[in-house]
């Protein structure tokens, strides 16, 4: 085998090197990488999503190219072997000339095999698998070039790819798992993978993995149901509303044409509003003149598309409205943002942890543990297996299962409870006598 025959293999095999490692680099980069630098304008990223979008295409341009490189090397070995190798094989064994162009061939396939996998495509694959952008863009335009020198193969491998694979999916069991859902899978791996690395933190993967919920969770699975909504009268003093906003603790209120109606809902107020209407109008002013607009969203719509709307419109908080126009509930801008970054709590969603006597009750803030609720009352049994460390308002909130509000009136085991004060429809405050003979004291 003379020295050109040995310089047309080796550039056969980078050749080869170079398409092995194109392949996996452009099977595994992700679309939206690709995406996002040619909108940056990155050397070839354009052409690397054209060959992305045509997936079937650009894998019919690499195995022409492997296999017209592997025809070429393996004619250039095959006839150097046997008119460089085979004749001195003869001689110097004696074999016949048959049999000597086969050994020959063999001298030289093996090797030439060997090299190929570790060379041509063990090597190229793995470099580009772990540089698959990096590969992409700088072979890309070559490989666009190659296709279009050899377009009518690749257009038939493309179309019979098409044609076969449709025949096998068809006959296949149907995958229910879309795209968009397979995306979202792959976000969620990689902030996975990028917590594991020290990347990011447990934070914030937490809000990637709460953000790719948005188009997922619905509207139905987080409002404020009608009958849970604090509303305000649009025709009530001015001095109701302090006293159920005070009770209440938001900052924004539906408000309705009839007096606790759901139904009759014509916009909303926030507090700072209020508090500036008594001050600049105190002649007995209504929220009338204050009302603002709310948006109306579907119960099916995702919470994602509600949050685009909010955020365009600059609202906080809108109505839920099925398709007869029937009000389900309420959303706030800050129930989407909790499935987002979690449970954001205010100075307002911290309950008191105050227990202290008043005249034969004892006025018992949410926040008291019930290991401290039953060394006062003396009942080392009271809410049976809860454990030591629940909340007193979650303690009740567990047993009435139901929304509450201030001035209810409820009977739970050996406490009489009269709630004072809500947060969020838990109790803030509560006025609680016992049965018993009397409490322990402090």
């Amino acid at each position: 085998m003379g020295w050109m025959e040995l310089l047309i293999i080796l550039v056969m095999l980078a050749l080869n090197s170079l398409f092995a490692a194109y392949e996996l680099a452009l099977a595994s980069v992700s679309v939206g990488r690709l995406k996002l630098l040619a909108d940056r304008k990155r050397a070839g990223a354009a052409a690397a999503l054209a060959m992305k979008d045509r997936m079937e295409a650009s894998l019919a341009v690499v195995q022409i190219g492997i296999t017209v490189v592997g025809a070429i090397a393996a004619a250039t070995g095959g006839s150097g072997a046997e008119e460089g190798i085979s004749p001195h094989i003869e001689a110097a064994l004696g074999l016949s000339a048959g049999f000597s162009d086969a050994v020959a061939i063999a001298l030289v396939v093996v090797p030439l095999s060997a090299a190929t996998i570790i060379f041509g495509e063990l090597v190229p694959k793995t470099v580009g698998l772990r540089n698959n952008e990096w590969v992409c863009l700088k072979l890309s335009p070559a490989m666009r070039v190659f296709g279009m020198m050899v377009y009518p193969a690749m257009a038939f491998c493309e179309w019979a790819t098409k044609a076969l694979v449709g025949i096998f999916e068809r006959k296949m069991p149907h995958e229910t798992t879309s795209r968009h859902e397979l995306g979202l899978a792959e976000l969620r791996a990689q902030a996975h993978m990028l917590r594991t690395e020290r990347v990011i933190g447990s934070e914030q993967e937490r809000i990637i993995l709460g953000a790719s919920k948005l188009t997922q969770t619905h509207i139905a699975d987080i409002l404020v149901h009608a009958q849970d909504i604090a509303l305000l009268d649009a025709d009530a003093p001015l001095e109701e509303h302090f006293v159920k906003v005070h009770l209440e603790g938001y900052t924004r209120f539906p408000v309705t044409e009839r007096p606790g109606d759901p139904q009759s809902i014509i916009g909303y107020v926030n507090l700072k509003e209020i508090v500036f209407l008594a001050k600049a109008h105190p002649e007995a002013p209504t929220l009338r003149s204050i009302l603002r607009p709310l948006i109306a969203v579907a119960p099916e719509a995702s919470i994602g598309y509600a949050f685009s709307r909010m955020m365009s419109e600059h609202v906080h908080l809108a109505v839920v409205r099925d398709s007869k126009g029937t009000v389900c509930g309420i959303v706030t801008l800050e129930d989407i943002l909790e499935e987002i970054v979690g449970d954001i709590q205010d100075e307002f969603d911290r309950l008191p942890r105050h227990i202290v006597p008043s005249g034969s009750a004892w006025v018992v803030g949410g926040g008291v543990k019930m290991e401290r609720l039953r060394e006062v009352f003396a009942e080392p049994t009271l809410g049976g297996d809860t454990p030591h460390d629940t909340q007193f308002a979650d303690w009740i909130a567990s047993t009435v299962h139901s929304p509450l509000r201030g001035g209810d009136a409820l009977a739970i085991e050996s406490l009489k409870i009269l709630v004072r004060k809500t947060r969020r429809q838990k109790i803030f405050e509560a006025l609680v006598t016992s049965e018993t003979d009397g409490p322990a004291g402090l």
